[in-house]
């Protein structure tokens, strides 16, 4: 270790030392095991013991002495056995090495038979005047070029299969020297128990004896603290369990006996310590783990120790310096070449420290599965560390724990962003979750092969395993829950309907953000995120109800869909920072499969509002808006609505008004926006019957001019009866017919409102699906409006979606046309600064649906 490594370690033993408070005296502070058990007293064990005894265990000085002889002779004696170890383990490297060579070269010369034999009929070709020269060296140069991928490929899934042989084979030298380096303390322990006796009892001896010493013996025995010491208690506090019971369900969550989140001091101290250990070099695994859990005598403390610094090293990105055995390279060599996993690494380091350690295998719902997928064959194997900590076994998976792996499927703008990393990267980062994951958490995500190690009083099957919803780490960071149990996969009603919801702890209720996305399962359409020309999370009715995440799903269509949850804790000290999908860092928190197959027709889409939740609690969250007329998202209404706010800040508005099938400028005569710096009041007064989405748009009164407004709330708003409905423009039915018979095609208002037919210039189309989208080019102050009829005379205007899509162009979407039969699609504009509300009809299509 440098120098100047060494004083930072210094410095963090004294940070430390700080937080002792141990009754006896006179200790040098320079033994690194007697700061271990002056760490011990305040960093994890009075929390530890009290909790799960109710006592606090101060050890006596003179038994921290011996604790301190006790290590010196431990570590002498380790690195002697690590010695001998070594030597096997090289012997065995060796092998490996040889192995890996070989199965280059045979890689290498069945390629290369391959390409002889390939060559060989080349040039047989050639000479038979079937190609000519240019022909066969053309074909010669992409044969081998094919066979070179070939070649790697071949490499690889051989290397591959060598890397599985040898990971069990380290694993199994792991455990027999495991088992040698356990049997080397629990020997050291006993030797250690058998003169602490020795030492008790001599005193006692001298304290009765009524010699000079007496008094100074009875002094000693005084500082015990007690008449009489279970030595064996004593030792098994210092040095841990010797014998491992059989593996069940643990007496405490691991809440219970972690130190508190809240205590920043604790954690930076010894995450610092972790830091400092890992940033230095150690060139035996005795001298790492000495230093590593030197400052710490509980098992918890040293487990968490080895726990960090795993995830802290990053190990599958550090660089290694091809130097000897004896440097980090050669530590930790079986990482570089594959040949030692992170359970594997985390059993070795914990036999060092005295941990009793095992790997289970089985199986887990890794990068890549589904919700409902079964488990089959070897798919989705995996291997993780059941750990004894003060006699009861706990979970732990060192891999998941370094790292959130991030694949972004699809480069769509509205998916939320996990991370901010590049594309399809991987960031590593640590998490907390899988150390010493309660079982009932453990078994959502890994199902070992045996059955006892579930840890769980009452065992669930594969097949319940397999039925769970899909969670993830943050579900449980966030103290989720769900309302009732929900299969993985759920089927959906006749109506098309699924309902998520999903509890959230009171004291975040109110900091957290939810979003979600609605896709297709099928692989050929996972990267379509709409149906019919409407995307599909308008298929999706999310709010918040005290503190429950409401999510009511009505998928349009049969089919199956995944339904992905996603959650974050918000930064509330910021208002309006978050104003979209875009700005979020959110994380999966649960995903479920949503099956449909029923005889209803398709749903319909929600207005095309702001993405996410409905109701006011986004705008008290993110604007101090306190909702003073309506809480819930849903609002009915007839003619007209206020919606009121209270405002803790002065902010400006802008309040949006939508429907479908109808273009949003038209609204903007029918809604009015009214504020201060203490209210806001948006009166609507609505020109027909039907379902509206109210879009309100805020930002600090104080926020630069140029600064957009970001979306703080939205309602559903269903008004059911409209006294005197106002014309919207477009003609009634049968006038509409009336005008379209005989008059196909642009017609001459067309040049009027310079729009441009883009992708149907002819009138009609002929089809057999039940989706038609025609675009026109628009300029931005016309407004567009449409009419679909079938003939006769049958209104199909729910079956019409119109949208603008960028700046120019607008979009009208005819679906769920299922029927055969004549459609007719008739197209109106006017200018978006006209008073009127009288539209004129510019363009009209026959749609012949065969």
């Amino acid at each position: 270790m440098n120098m100047m490594r060494l004083k930072q370690y210094s410095d963090m033993q004294k940070k430390l030392s700080k937080k002792a408070t141990l009754r006896a005296a006179n200790y040098d502070l320079n033994a690194c095991a007697i700061q271990g058990e002056i760490q011990s007293q305040t960093l994890v064990k009075d929390k530890q013991d009290s909790k799960l005894h109710g006592v606090e265990n101060n050890f006596p000085a003179v038994l921290v002495d011996a604790n301190q002889h006790y290590q010196n002779d431990l570590r002498s004696r380790q690195e002697e056995l690590e010695k001998k170890q070594k030597e096997e383990e090289d012997a065995m490297f060796k092998k490996f090495e040889a192995e890996r060579r070989a199965v280059a070269t045979e890689a290498d010369k069945e390629i290369e038979l391959e390409w002889e034999s390939k060559l060989k009929d080349l040039i047989a070709m050639w000479e038979k005047n079937c190609i000519d020269e240019k022909e066969f060296q053309k074909r010669k140069a992409e044969a081998r070029k094919d066979f070179d991928a070939k070649k790697n490929v071949r490499l690889r899934n051989k290397t591959m299969r060598v890397a599985q042989k040898q990971q069990r084979e380290t694993s199994a030298l792991v455990d027999r020297q495991g088992d040698v380096m356990l049997k080397l303390i629990k020997d050291q322990k006993e030797q250690l128990a058998k003169d602490m006796q020795e030492q008790l009892e001599n005193a006692k001896h001298k304290a009765s004896s009524g010699d000079t010493e007496s008094e100074e013996a009875a002094e000693w025995l005084e500082g015990l603290g007690e008449e009489s010491l279970n030595i064996e208690e004593v030792v098994t506090d210092i040095i841990g369990m010797t014998e491992a019971p059989p593996p069940k369900a643990p007496r405490n969550r691991k809440s219970d006996i972690m130190p508190d989140e809240e205590d920043d001091d604790f954690n930076k101290v010894f995450d610092d310590h972790v830091a400092t250990v890992a940033e230095n070099e150690q060139t035996t695994f005795t001298e790492l783990v000495h230093i590593l859990t030197g400052p710490f005598m509980s098992d918890l403390s040293k487990a968490r120790a080895i726990y960090r610094w795993i995830t802290y090293k990053d190990l599958n990105n550090i660089q290694f310096s091809e130097t000897g055995m004896d440097s980090p390279m050669g530590l930790l060599r079986g990482i570089k070449y594959g040949t030692e996993t992170y359970h594997t690494l985390f059993k070795r380091l914990c036999s060092y420290a005295g941990l009793h350690c095992t790997e289970v295998n089985g199986k887990s719902k890794s990068v890549g599965y589904e919700p409902g997928m079964k488990f089959e064959g070897n798919s989705y194997r995996n291997t993780w560390n059941a750990v004894l900590i003060d006699g009861e076994w706990r979970l732990v998976q060192c891999n998941w724990g370094a790292r959130f792996l991030v694949i972004n499927k699809d480069k769509n703008e509205s998916k939320p962003k996990e991370v901010d990393e590049k594309d399809d990267s991987i960031k590593y980062q640590y998490d907390e979750h899988y150390f010493l994951t309660d079982p009932e958490d453990f078994i959502q995500e890994f199902f070992p092969n045996k059955q006892e190690w579930q840890l769980l009083d009452n065992k669930i099957s594969l097949e319940d395993f397999e039925n769970q919803p899909l969670v993830r780490s943050i579900f449980f960071h966030l103290g989720l829950k769900f309302k009732k149990t929900y299969p993985a996969v759920m089927d959906a009603s006749e109506l098309g309907s699924v309902d998520v919801r999903i509890t959230v702890p009171e004291e975040i209720a109110q900091d957290t953000a939810f979003l979600y996305q609605l896709r297709y399962c099928e692989k050929s359409k996972m990267q379509e995120l709409e149906y019919c020309g409407v995307k599909l999370e308008r298929f999706v009715y999310q709010s918040i109800q005290g503190n429950e995440v409401v999510y009511s799903v009505h998928v349009p269509t049969n089919g199956e869909y995944y339904l992905q949850i996603f959650a974050s804790k918000m930064d509330a000290t910021r208002p309006g920072q978050v104003s979209s999908i875009e700005g979020v860092k959110l994380k999966c928190v649960c995903k479920f499969k949503i099956i449909r197959n029923s005889k209803e027709e398709h749903m319909y889409a929600l207005p095309n509002c702001a993405p996410g939740e409905w109701g006011p609690n986004k705008a008290a969250r993110q604007f101090q808006m306190t909702a003073v007329s309506h809480q819930s998202g849903i609002i009915t209404a007839e003619n007209n609505l206020k919606v009121k706010f209270t405002l803790g800040m002065p902010l400006v508005f802008l309040a949006k008004l939508r429907m479908n099938g109808v273009d949003d400028k038209y609204f903007q005569d029918f809604i009015d926006a009214q504020f201060d710096d203490h209210h806001l009041r948006v009166k609507v007064g609505f020109p027909l019957s039907g379902q509206y989405g109210l879009d309100i748009y805020a930002k600090p009164k104080s926020a630069p001019a140029d600064q957009p407004l970001a979306h703080a709330c939205k309602y559903l708003v269903n008004v059911t009866d409209v006294q005197n409905p106002v014309d919207i423009g477009v003609a009634e039915i049968a006038t509409a017919l009336e005008t379209c018979m005989g008059n196909w095609g642009a017609l001459p208002e067309i040049q009027k409102y310079s729009v441009v037919p883009q992708t149907h210039t002819n009138w009609k189309i002929k089809t057999k699906l039940s989706q038609t989208v025609i675009k026109f080019q628009v300029p931005q102050d016309v407004v567009i409006t449409a009419h679909l009829v079938k003939e006769p005379n049958e209104d199909h205007k729910d079956h019409l979606n119109i949208q603008r899509q960028g700046s120019d162009v607008v979009a009208i979407t005819a679906h769920g046309i299922k029927s055969a039969g004549n459609y007719m699609v008739m197209v109106f504009s006017r200018m978006d600064s006209d008073d009127s509300t009288v539209y004129s009809n510019i363009f009209n299509y026959l749609i012949q649906k065969e």
